[in-house]
């Protein structure tokens, strides 16, 4: 439920935009407000499920979940769906730390690389699948059922908690150490005066005071929150794990690629319903090729990764997502699916594939086994920041490149004049732009022409952006490692010494 919602209102952003005549800043937040409020709370959620109990916490996220999920389809106006959406994201940040902790607590050593190999695996697939349910939701009934979905969910977890086995931590005979809240408000004040400023520069514009005081205040107040943790006795965030360049590297590849995928899921939905006029059922399916790649091979390559080594299948992966990403830039003026997008989805879909399962066994065995719930709950906390931090920068440069190239395509149109004031006008709402009907149907379809072509261009650049951002992400882990190798080795000296 929790990943699946992260991705599930993409394909709706153009029905909920066209419902509610929001422009796309605005719009924005029915996303972001699930993804902030998930992100910054997760560490801090995670450490209350140690203190409270983790089958306690990771019941009571399940139960806000859904009543939020209500909200969500009773919302009257925008202002209730981002609220709603928003107390979504604090339930999904109080189960999803959980699962894995249960999980990891549950299964004996032996098994444990698995299931949280084969819990990683699905983390993506779900993802993947939100957009395809979403489209055949709002095809069937309207964009309230995609999060009505929830609730028979809720009933079969509950229904299944009697038989969940209780996770249980030795707890020694002291008082609990206290919760850092400091570092949480520190945290989520940063982080939502920078999401803040990323999300209304389209709007407000980059000169706004308010928009440069939103990015001063959260670097300011992040930088506080790094300064806290190293004092703190019982930190948010234990910095020493940073100390393993293995383990780094492999958070900064996860905050790139997720980053990545959560900027294209958020723009391929507005492309293929709003410029390839795909209905929201078959924008959902086209993911299918990619669902069944990962869905197919996730688990074999789990344990294939496990024999050989990880770091091949991290490279490789990682390398094919990005040509994946490149690829959909490349055809994206190709208006036929098995040409134009479905390549790209199928490399996309390999990439993921050999990437996901690899890199989160990785990272768990980059630190000692006494950190390795902290340790996951960092790596979650990562990915899901790089998707908040990425969806807004994604939201800017849609903005920027579409309100340039649609400016100076304009300007060679020919459309009549007062036509060409009216829709540069509207250019905030990019392809829910309503086209004047009353200078004829040529000049109509012409304007249609001139918004599509728009876009498509600021599609292209962020599919470009994606795969850079990816490659990087490879570039990265492969410095790591060399490093990490050459540590490996002078301490395996030193103890030979």
């Amino acid at each position: 439920m929790a990943f699946m919602d992260g991705s599930v209102v993409n394909v709706a952003l153009p029905t909920l935009q066209a419902s509610f005549r929001a422009t796309s800043s605005h719009i924005l937040w029915v996303v972001q407000a699930y993804s902030l409020l998930g992100s910054a709370l997760l560490l801090f959620c995670g450490a209350l499920g140690d203190r409270f109990g983790r089958t306690r916490m990771y019941l009571l996220g399940v139960a806000v979940f859904a009543l939020a999920s209500i909200g969500c389809a009773a919302s009257l106006n925008l202002t209730e769906l981002i609220l709603a959406r928003a107390i979504q994201g604090f339930g999904a940040a109080l189960l999803i730390p959980q699962a894995l902790a249960i999980l990891s607590d549950t299964y004996p050593e032996g098994e444990r690389a698995g299931a949280i190999g084969a819990w990683s695996a699905w983390t993506s697939v779900s993802i993947a699948l939100g957009p395809i349910v979403g489209g055949w939701l709002i095809q069937v009934s309207s964009w309230r059922a995609i999060f009505l979905l929830n609730i028979p969910l809720t009933v079969w977890i509950m229904w299944l908690a009697p038989k969940l086995r209780r996770a249980t931590v030795a707890r020694s005979a002291a008082a609990p150490a206290p919760l850092d809240y400091r570092g949480a408000a520190l945290n989520i004040l940063g982080f939502a005066a920078i999401v803040f400023a990323l999300s209304f520069v389209p709007q407000l514009g980059w000169k706004d005071p308010r928009i440069g005081f939103s990015l001063f205040a959260g670097l300011v107040l992040l930088t506080v929150f790094v300064l806290s943790e190293r004092s703190s006795k019982n930190p948010l965030v234990p910095l020493s794990l940073f100390r393993s360049s293995a383990f780094s590297g492999a958070n900064v590849l996860t905050f790139l690629a997720y980053g990545a995928l959560g900027g294209a899921f958020y723009i391929v939905p507005y492309f293929l319903i709003g410029a390839r006029h795909l209905l929201p059922s078959s924008a959902g399916a086209a993911f299918l090729p990619m669902i069944a790649i990962m869905f197919a091979f996730s688990g074999r390559v789990g344990t294939i990764a496990a024999k050989v080594g990880e770091v091949k299948f991290m490279v490789a992966g990682s390398a094919l997502t990005a040509g994946g990403f490149a690829l959909l830039g490349l055809v994206s003026k190709e208006t036929r699916y098995a040409y134009g997008f479905l390549p790209g989805v199928l490399v996309l879909g390999v990439g993921i594939t050999l990437t996901v399962a690899p890199l989160t066994s990785f990272l768990m065995s980059s630190v000692a086994a006494s950190r390795r719930g902290v340790a996951s709950a960092v790596n979650n906390s990562v990915s899901r920041l790089g998707g908040l931090i990425s969806v807004s920068i994604v939201a800017v440069a849609v903005s920027h490149t579409f309100n340039h190239e649609f400016g100076r395509q304009m300007q060679s149109s020919g459309l009549p004049v007062e036509m060409q004031r009216i829709l540069v006008h509207s250019k905030g709402l990019m392809l829910a732009i309503p086209i004047p009907q009353q200078f004829g149907s040529s000049p109509a379809l012409r304007a249609e022409e001139l918004v599509e072509r728009s876009f498509v261009t600021a599609y292209r650049h962020v599919m470009f952006g994606c795969a850079f951002t990816t490659l990087v992400g490879t570039l990265v882990i492969l410095t790591t490692l060399r490093k990490s190798k050459i540590a490996l080795g002078v301490a395996e000296i030193e103890c030979r010494l």
